[in-house]
């Protein structure tokens, strides 16, 4: 990745709901091509009862994570489509928010009133809380509403359409079109469930669709289905608080049951709506719109014996009859014949049951916990046989569900595997049937998962192990070419303590070993074909946190790391036997160890440090090996993953700050970036850190794995800019890796909790080509104008001081002075200055007046006084006033001066234009002032700062000197007159004012002398004064009048 450019726009330190980063910034294109994830494959189901299952002609369908995978199935052979709708998918046709009229009876439930149950989260506050969130016109979700599961599903009769619903923050129903091939887009769209989605069920003519809440939701509702588009309308509802299991229709009818619950509810096609009469002729369209909608109408079904049973499934048989099954093993028949439901139990099986379906005139009940299977009699059911069962056997696997296509038998098992039968077969027996269709699931939750090399012996492409041991190798077709198990020890230490499970391990590139550490630390090598344990050591004191192999030319490496702040070093020797050769010691936990080369030694840890080391041998031992520590490089967070590019050249670090840095070989920072979405909204932290390249390395990427938002991401490996993610899993991701496709594309293989596994086709496209996705694009990538960040592009001072004002000609209009630098002139009138006697009457300059404190000295007139002094002045602000030379020591006249002043400044703003070298001059020099005032501080100076300081000036001062006599030596003869005339100038306005400072000093003495005498000279007189007393004050009279000529005292009368 190459250095983060200057110009690129700085991303937000933290998740910030004020301001928010461009989805593209302009100053950072997108690469050539257009990178895109579409889902390809799903392995695996999360489905645990029949509400999570349906069937109709030749397809069936079920959930696994937050998708719905519909398999159509043709003879041998089947195709997988997917289903899923993002948070914010805009769907075909709106569904209008559920009114409560007033004219609703009291008993009726409103559909708000399970939401206002709802507690307010701390982000939907006053600062961009939910109307943000949910509204029709928001492009992103945040990490909770991206968290969505399956829960339930319905295929209608007709298979047009699919019912899927959700559960989460914000559950949905979703109608699609299974006339659309793996649609991202729903026709229609519920929002009416706040707990999430219980069940749904279609009516057999398809004309309705009911959806149950979960028990703390409350509700049914009961949509009316448009037979030629799909859009939905809301026709009934009402509570049901009961915690269900199931729900199916009966004829006309809709059934519920569960927990010591069967309850029947009749829906009323005839007379649903009543209009409301409009109100005070107000607008009547509106009115007439608003009507009053009658409740579900309910009635529960008596249960006599099995009034504590719980029921678990159902199947109808007729549109009067059905056949309802307890958790127990009971058999029970529902008759709705004269509509009067009666629920009868006709039969015990003996075990506990899970699924129930029929084919022809038998009965298939399956159990779930011990794999029992029986074969019933439907018309023994029907007509009350004491022992209707034909044949029972016993599966390896319980059943969750299952079902019958048009030729064959689906079912589901507890290992979330699922098999696809011949009609005629009977789950649990040992015949071969040759329509047998298997669909495998990794069976037990995955822990982790790796890539295989091209090259390996097993012919797969990746592999996945459990917690217990299994270690299943797939191929990317999604079928297991072999499984082995890897022995763990159980040591019994008491009930508080969790069982030992395999938590990493790691592949040779043929496939051929298999090493894996457990929560004890133990390390074993395990020989794939035969199963035989190779090595077997206690490498760590607790949990193996990492295993890495490096394959050599000449040698073959090993590390791992645990709990216990421990890398451990192996080598395979010759006979093929593994050597430890050094145990390097850390002062924080490990996170991952890496062998790039070797000669190479990476280790990332808590402690904020990489830790580069080198694998050195003996010279004449080759096999005598160890690593020395070679480089330490500081991180600004704890690391969570890291990866090392194919050339060994740049090194990749994912970190808890929700960034990714990016390091060279020798520790220098090449850049970092925020891992945020396509808004800008959210940062996530990345796992599983992957590096890729497209082609010949024209495109670099980094794919991780978010368990925020249980995303699966993309990033451009050079700038650091977002470029897809998916979603899928609903529990946490416990990996990714990347495999080579076909004709050089990529695939992407992710393993989650819920005992999924997700592939998905990487695609890079030429937008210039104008190639277009696969799938349908996210909702978020298309930012309307309104709804984008506002333009900034705030240019700093460096920026500004490039640029400069045109100089205006003397008959053009002049800029505005500078309020910041105000030059006023020599004789500017102050509104604080003594008053002067107005004897004469003549015109004064306006800059007459002198600072003020100090006498003015005109030409004495005899005349009066001003009455009073001036206030006195503050020495603060006495200090601040500059001195100006009098015009009879200037030898000017008030007029030359006022057109010299005009000229000089004319010619000083000619100099002073924005952004120049004058400007720049007069900024350092009041800089220095204020830096000369600071060091009158008691405050300490670091040695280094005033070393630095004092080799700039001396730059300073040697760069001023290379001007001043490049100037000199460029200048025309008169340019040298006048710069001459100007500092000769401006000399003479210094001792100018120096000179008349020491004569006002001296007349400030003078005249305090003359205060005294007055003091003097009005005391009372005594005996033996006069004379003396008289001659003084004549003489200090005299001396008083002769130097009123030059000054004046101030106050005097």
């Amino acid at each position: 990745m190459a250095s983060t450019p200057s110009s690129r726009l700085k991303l937000t330190p933290n998740n910030s709901p004020f301001l928010t980063r461009p989805s593209r910034s302009p100053i950072r294109p997108r690469g050539f091509c257009e990178p895109g994830l579409s889902l390809r494959r799903v392995i695996g189901t999360t489905c645990s009862s029949p509400t999570g299952f349906d069937t109709v002609h030749s397809s069936f369908a079920y959930i696994a994570g937050g998708a719905v995978v519909v398999v159509d199935v043709s003879g041998e052979h089947y195709s997988q489509r997917f289903y899923r709708a993002r948070p914010s998918a805009v769907p075909v046709f709106s569904v209008s928010p559920v009114s409560n009229s007033a004219s609703t009876p009291n008993s009726t439930p409103k559909a708000n009133d399970s939401r206002n149950r709802a507690a307010p989260s701390p982000r939907e506050g006053t600062f961009g809380g939910s109307d943000w969130l949910d509204s029709p016109t928001s492009k992103t979700w945040t990490s909770r509403e991206r968290i969505k599961a399956a829960t339930c599903l319905a295929l209608s009769r007709d298979g047009r359409y699919l019912a899927v619903g959700e559960t989460g923050y914000a559950p949905r129903v979703l109608i699609f079109n299974l006339q659309d091939v793996s649609s991202d887009t729903p026709l229609v769209s519920i929002s009416e469930h706040t707990f999430g989605v219980k069940a749904v069920a279609w009516s057999p003519d398809t004309k309705f669709l009911a959806s149950l809440g979960a028990a703390n939701d409350g509700f049914l509702y009961l949509w009316k289905i448009d037979p030629r588009t799909g859009a939905a309308k809301l026709f009934q509802q009402n509570r049901c608080t009961s915690h269900v299991k199931g729900m199916f229709w009966l004829g006309n009818n809709l059934i519920t049951l569960g927990v010591r619950h069967v309850k029947v509810w009749r829906v009323d096609e005839a007379s649903n709506m009543t209009p409301v009469k409009p109100k005070f002729g107000g607008d009547q369209s509106a009115q007439a719109a608003q009507q009053a909608q009658k409740p579900l109408a309910g009635r529960n079904i008596l249960l006599g014996s099995m009034l504590d049973a719980t029921f678990v499934c159902a199947l109808a048989v007729n549109e009067e009859k059905a056949i309802i099954c307890s958790e127990t093993g009971g058999v029970c028949l529902l008759d709705d014949t004269n509509k009067q439901m009666k629920l009868v139990k006709v039969l015990d099986l003996g075990f506990n049951i899970s699924c129930i379906s029929s084919r022809g005139g038998n009965v298939y009940v399956g159990g779930k916990e011990d794999g029992d299977f029986a074969l019933v009699s439907l018309e023994g059911i029907m007509n009350g046989t004491p022992d209707p069962t034909l044949r029972s056997s016993q599966t390896p696997e319980g059943l969750t569900a299952m079902g019958f296509l048009a030729e064959n038998l689906v079912t589901v098992n507890s290992k979330q595997s699922i098999d696809v039968w011949s009609p005629d077969h009977m789950p649990g027996t040992v015949a071969d049937d040759s329509k047998h269709i298997p669909i495998p699931g990794p069976g037990d939750p995955i822990v982790g998962t790796q890539r295989l090399s091209a090259s390996n012996k097993l012919g797969a492409a990746f592999f996945t192990w459990s917690g217990f041991g299994r270690v299943n190798i797939w191929e990317m077709e999604g079928m297991i070419k072999t499984a082995f198990d890897i022995p763990i020890e159980q040591i019994d230490m008491g009930n508080d303590v969790e069982p030992n499970q395999v938590v990493v391990v790691r592949a040779t590139s043929d496939g051929s070993l298999f090493v894996a550490g457990d929560k004890l630390g133990v390390l074993r090598v395990v020989d794939s074909s035969t199963g035989e344990c190779v090595l077997e050591t206690k490498a760590h004191s607790s949990d193996c946190q990492d295993i890495t192999i490096h394959e050599g030319k000449s040698k073959t490496l090993m590390a791992s790391c645990g709990r216990d702040r421990t890398v451990q070093l192996f080598q395979r020797l010759g006979a093929g036997a593994f050597e430890h050769f050094q145990t390097l010691e850390f002062t924080a936990k490990v996170v991952q160890v890496l062998i790039p080369t070797e000669d190479k030694l990476m280790t990332c840890s808590l402690d904020r440090t990489i830790q580069i080391h080198d694998l050195v041998a003996k010279e004449g031992e080759p096999d005598v090996m160890a690593a020395i520590s070679s480089k330490v490089i500081s991180l600004k967070a704890s690391p969570s993953s890291m990866t090392v590019t194919p050339d060994e050249k740049a090194i990749y670090v994912a970190l808890l700050d929700r960034s990714v840095c990016h390091f060279d070989t020798t520790g220098r920072l090449l850049g970092s970036f925020k891992c945020n979405d396509e808004a800008g909204l959210e940062s996530v932290v990345l796992e599983s850190l992957t590096y890729g390249q497209l082609g010949n390395g024209e495109l670099s990427f980094l794919l991780g794995i978010s368990n925020t938002d249980k995303s699966v991401r993309i990033y451009d490996a050079q700038s650091g800019l977002f470029l897809d993610r998916e979603w899928g899993h609903t529990e946490a991701i416990n990996g990714a890796v990347l495999i080579d496709g076909d004709e050089g594309g990529k695939r992407v293989v992710s393993v989650g909790e819920d005992g999924t596994i997700m592939i998905w086709t990487l695609d890079f496209q030429d937008p210039a080509v104008g190639g277009s996705r696969t799938r349908d694009p996210s909702p978020d990538k298309n930012i309307s104008t309104s709804t984008r960040p506002p333009l900034r592009k705030v240019l700093s001072k460096a920026e500004l001081a490039e640029f400069q004002r045109p100089t205006t000609s003397s008959g053009g209009r002049r800029s505005p002075p500078r309020a910041s630098h105000r030059r006023t002139s020599k004789f500017h009138v102050t509104t604080n200055t003594a008053r002067t006697p107005n004897t004469e009457k003549q015109q004064l300059s306006p800059g007459s007046a002198m600072a003020e404190g100090t006498p003015s000295r005109r030409a004495s007139s005899g005349g009066s006084r001003s009455d009073s002094p001036p206030p006195p002045e503050s020495p603060k602000n006495r200090a601040r006033m500059h001195r100006r030379p009098s015009l009879p020591a200037l030898n000017m006249t008030p007029t030359a001066s006022i057109k010299s002043k005009k000229k000089s400044n004319q010619n000083m703003r000619s100099g002073y234009g924005f952004g120049s070298l004058s400007m720049a001059t007069e900024q350092t020099c009041r800089q220095l002032r204020a830096y000369r005032k600071k060091l009158n501080s008691s405050d300490s100076i670091n040695s280094d700062i005033l070393a630095e300081l004092d080799a700039e000036l001396r730059l300073t001062a040697a760069a001023l000197g290379e001007r001043a006599i490049r100037s000199r030596s460029n200048r025309e003869a008169d340019e040298h007159k006048h710069v001459s005339e100007s500092m000769l100038s401006g000399l003479l306005d210094q001792y100018s004012e120096r000179l008349v400072s020491m004569l006002d000093e001296k007349l400030r003495l003078r005249l305090s002398e003359e205060e005294k005498d007055a003091l003097v000279r009005d005391r009372p007189r005594t005996a033996g004064e006069g004379s003396s007393t008289s001659e003084g004050s004549s003489s200090s009279t005299g001396g008083t009048f002769t130097d009123a000529v030059l000054c004046e005292e101030p106050g005097s009368a």
